[in-house]
């Protein structure tokens, strides 16, 4: 992982369950209440790391920082052909957030059609171009491409998947768009988002694989469920795809410990997620449950951010005794699709 609270995913996510938060003035500016000065917006930039970066060098150079980490976290060589050959990827982004339709579509194209190389290019990764995706939808992005994952590694088309989440929310470009939809925290608006930008790295596998190459586990991934918007959604009440999901996700789960989410100050969020918790809060699963939300620190991520929160639920097993054993996820992209994945604390794997 690479965020504003640590360059690594061990201290990254110390900082988080520490709630450490380092927000910073952005070089974007609001007009007052009194409209007789001008503010700068409040975010969360990687300063210093992304620095004279933009578009498609900046997803590169993010998305590099955290497969890196990935390879020292978990003792891997970028230079083994025969591993990474067997392994799939999946890059998980945002959609362009750009007034300009037409740049927004040319920045997807080239997004599209270099992303996955270039980063596979700079890490010297052997993953063959068949096998390498671009996933841009948003803050469900990371979730849909593990539950993809999950079922090329169920049939056997691939013996691993590498899922990387990178977003920047703090560019120029994107600054304006959500201004224009009034979806910034600003002095005037309360009720809303703090810009962030994060990439995290996720390494996927079947049991079986990581038993036989005698691998640490750092999580067991046990049910993942994606659900789409179909339909006239006027009528549908706020929160019920959302409670849907995570009854879909959790229907055979005893007891749910900790939830991690993508709530990011922004009204809308808050009322799905509070709708949502209402239809199940009454189970006996999710009595005494604990939430995390890593935008508290981070600002938002966009589509790095259910990367963050496996992460996370993940290394709190391996940090904190205390915390559980299972651990919900869960995301929601702005097109309304949601997703949320069931995480299991590993067991020590066995000798073989």
């Amino acid at each position: 992982m690479v965020s504003t609270v640590g360059y690594d995913v061990v201290s990254a996510c110390a900082a988080l369950r520490a709630g450490i938060t380092r927000p910073a003035p952005l070089d974007f500016q609001v007009a007052s209440r009194d409209d007789l000065a001008v503010e700068a917006v409040m975010g969360h930039p990687l300063t210093g790391v992304s620095d004279g970066f933009s578009g498609l060098g900046l997803y590169v150079h993010l998305a590099s920082l955290a497969v890196r980490d990935l390879l020292l976290y978990a003792r891997l060589a970028a230079a083994g052909s025969d591993f990474w050959r067997d392994t799939a990827l999946w890059v998980c982004t945002s959609p362009p957030r750009s007034e300009d339709e037409e740049d927004a579509e040319a920045l997807q194209r080239l997004l599209e059609s270099r992303l996955c190389a270039d980063l596979v290019r700079r890490m010297g990764l052997a993953i063959p171009p068949e096998h390498q995706r671009l996933v841009p939808r948003g803050h469900v992005s990371v979730l849909d491409a593990v539950a993809e994952a999950s079922d090329a590694l169920a049939q056997g088309r691939v013996r691993r998947a590498l899922v990387v989440g990178v977003d920047s929310l703090v560019g120029e470009e994107a600054l304006r768009w959500l201004a224009f939809h009034r979806r910034l925290k600003t002095p005037e608006q309360a009720a809303g988002l703090m810009p962030g930008e994060a990439a995290a790295a996720l390494l996927l596998e079947s049991e079986a694989v990581v038993r036989r190459r005698q691998a640490v586990s750092a999580g067991l991934v046990s049910a993942v469920e994606v659900l789409a918007p179909s339909g006239d959604t006027r009528d549908v009440p706020p929160g019920l795809a959302l409670a849907r999901v995570i009854e879909a996700t959790t229907a055979q789960a005893s007891r749910i410990h900790t939830v991690y989410g993508d709530l990011n100050g922004e009204e809308w969020r808050a009322r799905q997620w509070g709708t949502a918790l209402v239809r199940f809060s009454q189970r006996p699963a999710f009595q005494a449950l604990r939430q995390s939300w890593p935008a508290i620190s981070l600002g938002d991520t966009g589509a790095a951010s259910g990367a963050i929160q496996l992460a996370l639920a993940c290394r709190t097993f391996l940090r904190d005794p205390a915390s559980g054993d299972t651990a919900l996820v869960w995301s929601h992209a702005d097109s309304g699709t949601v997703a949320s994945a069931l995480v299991h604390r590993s067991e020590p794997p066995a000798p073989v």
